[in-house]
């Protein structure tokens, strides 16, 4: 039996096409599955006074009032117009940011003179900071700690070698420093706000 190289050509095309199609099911799935323990997580570790919870009445939204910190948590980040949450743990080792924005060792507490500098994954685990080169200079930042809800706004966005960690050091401002990888891990996506 002879097989023609046209017959070739369509049965590869099939098998990319349907490849592609697979691929793209199964980013869906990751994406909806992930977008749930993000939420779980957020429930498990900030919980709103009870019948308050804005997750457990059927909303995505969360707001300032209905956010409590508990356990050693440090707060919980909010890009609102990127739809960023994550909860905010001390650390930047792996098992912390395989579930949370990891927060720098040295670095200052939301809302204190200092660079509160954090980082998260963008295409790995949780992907927290997957949106994180759509935000804007002029976007806002909410921080809410066990005590307070800081606000920043975004006054600076750069890509930096890996090696440049001159962006988590300390200033005398009242300073947030936003950390992730680019597509590629190759460089680093920096955004850097100030306290309002």
């Amino acid at each position: 039996m002879k097989i023609k190289k046209k017959e070739i050509i369509i049965l590869v095309l099939f098998i990319i096409v349907v490849s592609a199609g697979a691929i793209f099911i199964k980013n869906v799935i990751r994406d909806k599955k992930q977008e749930k323990e993000i939420e779980a997580l957020i429930n498990v570790e900030f919980k709103g006074e009870a019948g308050s919870n804005d997750v457990a009445s059927g909303s995505n939204e969360t707001s300032d009032e209905d956010v409590k910190v508990t356990g050693n948590s440090i707060a919980v980040l909010q890009i609102p117009s990127q739809g960023i949450k994550g909860v905010v743990k001390e650390g930047t080792d792996n098992q912390t940011l395989k579930n949370y924005i990891g927060m720098f060792k040295g670095a200052a507490m939301p809302g204190q003179v200092g660079n509160f500098s954090v980082a998260a994954h963008n295409n790995i685990y949780t992907e927290i900071f997957r949106n994180l080169n759509k935000v804007n200079i002029g976007d806002e930042v909410k921080v809410t700690t066990k005590t307070s809800t800081y606000t920043y706004k975004i006054t600076s966005k750069q890509t930096v070698s890996p090696t440049s960690i001159e962006v988590i050091n300390n200033s005398d401002k009242r300073e947030i420093t936003l950390i992730t990888c680019n597509y590629n891990a190759s460089a680093r996506i920096v955004l850097k706000g100030e306290l309002i």
